[in-house]
């Protein structure tokens, strides 16, 4: 429930309460316990709108209050219907017994219906104009502050590149729209520290940006005195909390979400839940390797504490996750420690992979999710890769079973997250999670040492993810191919894993032969059949959408075992992460994905709405 609704039915119930202690004091008993004894005189003393009805909401009498009320001198033989917005009644089917907020007109009015004891089928209707509460509510609401922190995400790095004498010019530009932006939201901007900000502002404020969809990140984007790259901001925004301490806290928490989610966006957190904007640019990706050989101390210290180690990816586990996995067991147990990897039941792209790679032994370092849970003992380190969503993994009951938790993602952060963890490295810069493991490895010690099998393994899982080094790569994903490669990694195994057989080239095809190019500007194709290879038949069929002319996005439907999957695909110039989050998925801006425990048909109608809702307007509804 809203803050609003919960100010309003709490003064509402004041005043049912208010009414009902007068009636009793003037009426005593007999009001209450016998409504149909009660004459026109007496339903005239009552100092609220009052009327009888009949077992079909229409008025048997009403005293002068109610027709003032409403405007009308005779409401005898007229319906609740004729008065009010009011789509049920009593004993009629989908009748809500609490309170309504009913209209006449430009008039609002609490009303409550209750039963006529003594006389079955008659109702009694209390009434009273709440236009002016609800107005005045309006108004508290809109001058309610608000708090705002913003940071910008680059600019150190674009002031590096930049020659001396444009620096002044960039900053001056910088700070006009930022006052530009806080005048139009009527709020007060101040800067407090090096590229960061704080806003105090009201609710209406954050409508009139809210309206806008927040251009202001549009307009720092196109700043230009010379900067190779564009700027971008992250503004995190505290919303209805009427502690000012508090509301700094949410408006703190959300700019911490933003910059986890690779900047460039709005954060908003309230009580009631968090939204997103923005996030249209692609993460900047980090030079220092500092932040590695930090997390890898630390994540050394724990497997060195723990009892054993479990590692464990999302469900259907892709390249990424397993090889990422895969490494880290094997890490692990170079350091002294058992481990485990968490393996779906069946999983034809870990098999297909598991077959290319060399042989030894890595059967035994897999468990069921179901094993895992027995297996567990005190002090067991849980390392969850490729992920951040407990709603994701195979097992969640493992995060409570854990003595610690570690967490290595590069998705950008989403409202929902593994609060258990105790480490979380989660870089959305990053090509992959196989890329950011294969530099944890670096600093894990001598003693640790990858042998050919994970080397492949953490490969494919770039290859993958990248389309082949095609997209979202950097200076480090090269840098971690190259280690990889020095280590024994097999391009030429990782080549034969990502070739397709005929039968998904065949059901591929068929996909992209039944493809609808909506909006003129987003591709959707439908598998129907459930099979061992549809997710990656999902995502090369949602790679290839990308290759004709205008599509900027695509997205693939496709059933499995349990449910309904949707492989999300962008050129950059749409955001499918924001989309596929609102189908509780998530992933990058270019690469997204969603699982659903739905029908086709329902995940495809929810789908479209979607798209309906965000690309109409934009592409001229084409």
């Amino acid at each position: 429930m809203s803050y609003e609704w919960l100010l309003l039915l709490l003064a509402a119930a004041g005043f049912a309460a208010a009414g009902f202690l007068t009636v009793g004091k003037r009426k005593k008993e007999k009001f209450a316990n016998n409504v149909p004894g009660l004459n026109p005189e007496q339903l005239g003393e009552l100092p609220v709108g009052t009327a009888l009805l009949d077992s079909e909401g229409k008025i048997i009498r009403a005293n002068k209050r109610m027709s003032v009320l409403l405007g009308q001198k005779e409401l005898a033989g007229k319906t609740v219907f004729d008065l009010f917005s009011v789509s049920s009644f009593p004993g009629k089917p989908g009748y809500d017994e609490i309170t309504v907020i009913a209209y006449a007109g430009r008039k609002a009015f609490f009303i409550k219906m209750l039963e006529a004891a003594g006389e079955r089928g008659k109702h009694l209707l209390l009434c009273e104009d709440i236009t002016e509460q609800l107005r005045a509510l309006r108004i508290y609401r809109e001058t309610h502050p608000a708090m705002a922190f913003l940071q910008l995400d680059n600019l150190s790095e674009i002031m590096k590149t930049m020659a001396e004498e444009d620096k002044p010019h960039l900053l001056g530009a910088l700070e006009r729209v930022l006052a530009e932006w806080a005048g139009n939201v009527e709020g007060y901007l101040r800067r407090i520290g090096e590229g960061r900000y704080i806003l105090f502002f009201t609710e209406w404020g954050f409508k009139q940006a809210e309206k806008t969809r927040f251009a202001i990140i549009d307009k720092i984007r196109e700043i230009d005195f010379g900067n190779e790259l564009p700027l971008t901001v992250s503004i995190g925004i505290g919303l209805h909390e009427e502690n000012i301490s508090e509301l700094g806290r949410l408006a703190q928490s959300s700019l911490d979400l933003a910059l986890d989610r690779g900047g460039d966006q709005i954060v908003v957190r309230s009580p009631q839940g968090i939204k997103f904007y923005g996030g249209k640019s692609t993460s900047i990706e980090k030079r220092t390797k500092v932040k590695a050989r930090v997390t890898a101390d630390t994540l050394k210290d724990m497997i060195n504490q723990s009892s054993q180690v479990v590692i464990m990816g999302h469900e259907m586990a892709d390249y990424d996750s397993f090889g990422a996995a895969l490494s880290l067991a094997k890490a692990s147990s170079d350091l002294g420690k058992k481990a485990w990897v968490v393996v779906d039941e069946h999983n034809p792209a870990t098999d297909r992979l598991l077959a290319a790679l060399p042989k030894g032994a890595l059967a035994a370092r897999f468990v069921s999710a179901s094993e895992a849970g027995r297996r567990m003992i005190d002090k067991t380190l849980l390392i969850v890769v490729d992920t951040h969503k407990p709603s994701l993994l195979p097992n969640r009951g493992l995060l409570q079973m854990a003595g610690q938790v570690a967490v290595i993602d590069h998705h950008r952060r989403g409202e929902e997250f593994i609060d258990e963890a105790r480490l979380v490295y989660l870089e959305s810069y990053a090509s992959s999670t196989s890329e950011l493991v294969t530099e944890l490895l670096q600093y894990l010690g001598d003693q640790v040492e990858i042998g050919k099998a994970e080397a492949t393994a953490l490969l494919a899982g770039i290859a993958v993810d990248t389309k082949n080094f095609m997209l979202k790569t950097g200076v480090r994903t090269f840098e971690a191919a190259s280690y990889l490669r020095g280590k024994g990694a097999d391009p030429v195994a990782v080549q034969n894993v990502l070739n397709d057989d005929l039968s998904t080239v065949i059901k591929k095809a068929e996909v992209l032969r039944n493809t609808r190019v909506l909006y003129g500007r987003i591709a959707l194709g439908i598998s129907e059949d459930v099979y061992p290879d549809a997710q990656l038949m999902a995502a090369k069929a949602a790679d290839a959408m990308l290759n004709i002319a205008g599509v900027s996005a695509s997205f693939v439907i496709w059933p499995f075992d349990g449910g309904v999957a949707v492989s999300a695909r962008s050129n950059g110039e749409i955001n499918v992460q924001t989309i596929m989050e609102k189908l509780g998925g998530g992933g990058h801006l270019t690469v997204a994905a969603a699982q659903l425990n739905d029908s086709l048909t329902a995940v495809k109608e929810q789908l479209l709405n979607l798209l309906e809702e965000e690309f109409h307007d934009k592409y001229d509804g084409k």
